[in-house]
């Protein structure tokens, strides 16, 4: 199937989907949709759209943009982009095969201007940021990407194990007794857990995606590929089974501090064990505002950033201007000098 571009009813140009009103506009006349009105004919949009298979070349894979019938070349992950000429949303169903077709998408709830917004906020509240850094038209390139995650809800039962410690003292004349009472420790629970996530694209930055943790899991919708429109979007690489490890490895790392949160011993060293008992792992799409910046220093490593599409949470490293960094330090040095100096000239 080709990439498919949703048409606005009223006049044909193509349609973008709003976070700001959870509506689709039509950039042309200006009209607007509610879910209602234009997912009861996505089916019908997608069968009237649908063309030859496309062409796979290695790891890219072309496809006909349905507007105007330029060739678009993506990665194999890709599911929604823009064609690169007319500039038309354009979603590409044809990866969405029934295994990997997402049970649910979180749209977007923060527009591109409030992202932008957002961002210049948090960047001008860093002090060592060198000025100019970031210009609001660089900014403005920023990208809304829908990026593959599993979520896990889970029952899980766990115990600790280990030694507690009571320790007492008692004065005497002549001595000072320090007595210590071992306790053997063991407590057992069940537990339940909502929303683990895990990237579901192994691509994925973790520290990035885990920075802007955590997302309104509870806004998810039934997926549909009229979300995706107007942004770009990845489809998964990974199956539920290869991060059921990690899911367990950090239930394992909840179970400790749960059970042992109220533990009456002067001290203890105990060891936490977990076993998942039962599990359901969806495959969500979550909204992230991406941008990349240039390094000047080190071409080849340029600086990420990533927005929580729905809260405005921002992860990424900045830069620090060593030069301001430096006058600033040089300047509290010269004042704690000068004020140690007249100190001991009213002292001495």
């Amino acid at each position: 199937m080709a990439g498919i571009t949703y048409k606005c009813p009223s006049c044909g140009g193509y349609l973008n989907f709003d976070p700001d009103g959870g509506q689709w506009k039509c950039p042309f006349c200006h009209s607007v949709f509610q879910e209602d009105q234009l997912l009861a004919g996505e089916g019908k949009q997608a069968e009237e759209q649908s063309q030859a298979a496309p062409e796979s070349d290695g790891a890219q894979v072309a496809y006909h943009c349905p507007s105007c019938g330029s060739q678009i070349v993506t990665d194999e992950t890709t599911v929604a982009t823009h064609c690169y000429y007319c500039h038309s949303p354009v979603v590409l169903e044809g990866r969405l095969t029934d295994d990997m077709r997402p049970d649910g998408v979180v749209p977007f709830a923060i527009d591109q201007k409030k992202a932008v917004t957002a961002f210049m906020d948090w960047v001008r509240g860093k002090r060592f940021v060198p000025r100019g850094f970031f210009s609001e038209q660089q900014v403005r390139e920023m990208s809304g990407v829908y990026y593959p995650h599993f979520v896990t809800d889970c029952e899980a039962e766990g115990a600790i194990e280990g030694e507690g410690r009571q320790v007492s003292v008692a004065e005497t004349p002549k001595y000072i007794i320090t007595s210590t009472r071992h306790y053997h420790v063991r407590r057992e629970g069940r537990f339940s857990f909502r929303g683990i996530l895990r990237p579901a694209l192994s691509s994925a930055d973790r520290k990035l995606s885990d920075g802007i943790h955590p997302f309104p899991l509870e806004d998810a919708k039934p997926f549909a590929g009229a979300y995706l429109s107007g942004f770009v979007a990845e489809r998964r690489d990974l199956d539920a089974a290869s991060i059921r490890g990690d899911v367990e490895h950090e239930v394992e790392s909840y179970v400790k501090p749960l059970l042992a949160d109220d533990l009456h011993y002067d001290s203890y060293d105990v060891e936490a064990t977990a076993k998942i008992t039962d599990s359901a792992t969806r495959y969500l799409l979550l909204p992230t505002w991406v941008l990349t910046y240039p390094n000047r220093r080190d071409p080849q490593h340029p600086y990420y950033y990533a927005m929580n599409g729905c809260t405005g949470r921002v992860c990424g490293k900045l830069p620090i201007d060593q030069k301001k960094l430096y006058l600033v330090g040089a300047g509290i040095a010269a004042a704690v000098f000068a004020a140690g100096c007249a100190l001991s000239y009213f002292l001495f």
